[in-house]
């Protein structure tokens, strides 16, 4: 006979019910197990950017960067990992290629390439876990464009012990990373670099929104730079705002000082009216030189755009002097990149397309020795993750 509306209701709550374990029993038959261990992520970024200069021509220029990533669960400890980038050879912080030279193909690099073990599920290492890497990989410091740009993975190996204390999340962090191979009897440029911060949900269990997601984070980096002065392989003569010695060529840049950063970074999060607030403070100074030696980096983010229309808007200022850090290393998108620069950035972003964002973005910066050397910067982004 027919069914009743309330057998119809229950054959089609056990088919819901039972969808799910179905359709993975099958990827399973389907799926070779070797194929299941991938994950796979990419991102492209389309960008308009203008320069308006006061002592050099005005510049516009059109851009884009792809990122195509693959992770390999070997075990449940250890991943193994290979990300490719567009960028430019001998430019660590480049991702970017630059629609130029009558349609001329884009080169293609090898940006990461790790091997990453964790304790993590491991009898013993509940509270306290554990992770290594090593090869080419994200930079494992918590940091902020004063000191580190995003594009930068650097190459060595680098360990992370992050326990946790009630409400708050505890992480030092260390690592070597070689920076060249000279093959010659000068000495290796190396870099040892540590840090220790924390993370403390200060009143989750408060009744008032804003108290419930106030988070306090805070963390002390040291970054002891070794071999400097024997040569840092350079696309062309830009020193990128340290001072160099006279030795230096075209292709190879001899800094005249070496560089022991100490940087301390702080961070108030919370959250308004469903949008999340965040207060970023971050000091650097270079313990080797006495003057042109420190950096400051205030910054105010407001919401997140991370769903079609929502929104965020971001405010900082900067002041980072000459020698304050390795300037081949810092943010390449404050005025022209590098160090010896002051000034002031707003970012608006939205989301448009589910993973996709447009954004604007205008850095006001000037010279710290030389006022009159001022650069306006304008990136228009249209960037969407797969």
């Amino acid at each position: 006979g027919l069914l009743t509306d309330q057998e119809v209701k229950d054959v089609r709550r056990e088919i819901s019910a039972t969808k799910a374990p179905r359709t993975k029993e099958l990827a399973k038959e389907v799926v070779p197990e070797w194929a299941r261990a991938l994950s796979w992520s990419g991102d492209m970024r389309l960008r308009h950017e203008s320069f308006w200069r006061d002592t050099t021509p005005d510049r516009h220029r059109e851009r884009v960067r792809l990122r195509l990533g693959v992770k390999g669960k070997v075990t449940d400890q250890l991943e193994a990992g290979v990300r490719l980038a567009t960028g430019t050879n001998l430019d660590p912080i480049a991702t970017n290629q630059t629609a130029q030279d009558i349609f001329d193909k884009k080169d293609i690099f090898v940006d990461q390439m790790y091997l990453k073990l964790t304790t993590k599920g491991l009898e013993g290492w509940e509270t306290a876990p554990l992770t290594v890497w090593g090869g080419k990989f994200e930079n494992p410091f918590w940091y902020t464009s004063l000191v580190w740009d995003a594009d930068l993975t650097p190459e060595g190996i680098a360990a992370a012990l992050t326990p946790q204390f009630g409400p708050v999340d505890v992480a030092v962090t260390g690592g070597f990373f070689p920076i060249d191979e000279l093959n010659a009897d000068a000495e290796d440029p190396l870099l040892f670099g540590s840090q220790a911060g924390l993370t403390w949900a200060i009143a989750k269990d408060a009744d008032a929104e804003w108290l419930q997601h106030l988070k306090l984070k805070t963390a002390l980096a040291y970054y002891d730079y070794m071999n400097l002065k024997t040569g840092l392989d350079t696309t062309s003569s830009n020193r990128f705002g340290n001072a160099a010695l006279s030795t230096s060529s075209a292709g190879t840049t001899f800094l005249q000082h070496d560089f022991n950063e100490l940087d301390v970074i702080g961070e108030l999060q919370s959250q308004l009216f469903g949008q999340p607030v965040t207060l970023t403070a971050d000091y650097v100074n270079n313990t080797s030189v006495a003057k042109a030696d420190e950096g400051f980096q205030v910054a105010l983010r407001l919401g997140k755009a991370n769903k079609p229309l929502a929104w965020e808007v971001l405010y900082m200022w900067q002041r980072l002097a000459a020698n304050a850090v390795v300037g081949q290393f810092t943010d390449s998108d404050f005025g022209e990149g590098g160090t010896n620069r002051k000034g002031h950035v707003v970012r608006v972003a939205v989301g448009t397309l589910k993973n996709s964002t447009l954004a604007a973005k205008l850095g006001i910066t000037e010279s710290i020795t030389a006022p009159e050397s001022a650069v306006d910067r304008l990136q228009v982004d249209w960037e969407t993750k797969f």
